[in-house]
């Protein structure tokens, strides 16, 4: 059954960027998937546009705006919260899918024992909401940048919640080019993760504790040292807080 899926993006101008990502889902998604955008305080000229792209598609299409500029974090628990459906599929803005079989791909490891599962780059990931009350929503003490969801997977081991991979077979393509991406390496890009701002190098290392050195110490290259991802490679120093009464608080739908 595929009217148990909802995707959702977060999103903050950049308009054609989501709307390429949007409208390639559209493509190869089966029609009865829902679709929900959750805005992080775009200007009014870039919702115009998105409101009147997606206006000429036939599918159940949810925008929600946003007074603030919201994490993705954030903005994922808001997606999650307004959601209907048993499933969520989570994807980046600038996520263009190239192929059919994604979504099979995802559909089908759910309705097997996993209750949670990314493709290649975390770039897509999906998962049962049955597991909310088990793990917890995405942890909103992060800031605007990267590490939330290697926190998400270390909870999802600490809790015996299973989970898994799926190879990126030509599915989609993620991200920017060279000369771009090494820019956001040195520089705050605007409207995009920053990858400048260690805040969340020190909120991971506070509340896991590893040998994992973060970023920081690195600042400006693009060969990173990946984060732990398995409870077995951390030692957990701080408890999680439900996070997502305090966004009901900020935001206004």
């Amino acid at each position: 059954m595929t009217d148990t899926f909802t995707m959702v993006w977060s999103f903050r101008n950049i308009p054609e960027v989501l709307l390429t990502s949007v409208l390639s889902a559209d493509a190869q998604c089966p029609a009865d998937v829902k679709f929900i955008l959750v805005d992080g305080n775009s200007s009014a000229d870039s919702l115009k546009k998105i409101r009147a792209a997606i206006s000429l598609l036939s599918r159940d299409i949810r925008i929600c705006e946003s007074h603030y500029r919201t994490t993705c974090q954030e903005a994922w628990n808001l997606g999650i919260m307004l959601t209907d459906s048993r499933y969520v599929i989570i994807a980046s803005s600038d996520v263009v899918f190239l192929r059919a079989g994604w979504f099979e791909d995802v559909r089908d490891t759910l309705n097997s024992c996993m209750k949670y599962t990314y493709i290649t780059n975390h770039a897509i990931f999906a998962f049962d909401k049955s597991i909310i009350p088990t793990v917890g929503w995405f942890d909103e003490t992060y800031r605007y940048g990267p590490h939330v969801d290697c926190d998400y997977l270390i909870r999802l081991s600490e809790k015996g919640i299973p989970f898994t991979g799926i190879e990126n077979q030509g599915y989609y393509t993620h991200g920017d080019d060279e000369e771009l991406n090494a820019i956001r390496f040195k520089e705050e890009v605007p409207d995009r993760l920053s990858y400048v701002d260690y805040t969340n190098d020190a909120v991971f290392k506070e509340k896991w504790a590893s040998d994992w050195p973060g970023w920081a110490h690195l600042r400006g290259q693009t060969e990173l040292p990946h984060p732990p991802t398995r409870i077995f490679q951390v030692v957990r120093q701080r408890e999680d807080v439900d996070p997502h009464p305090f966004y009901t608080k900020r935001c206004i739908c």
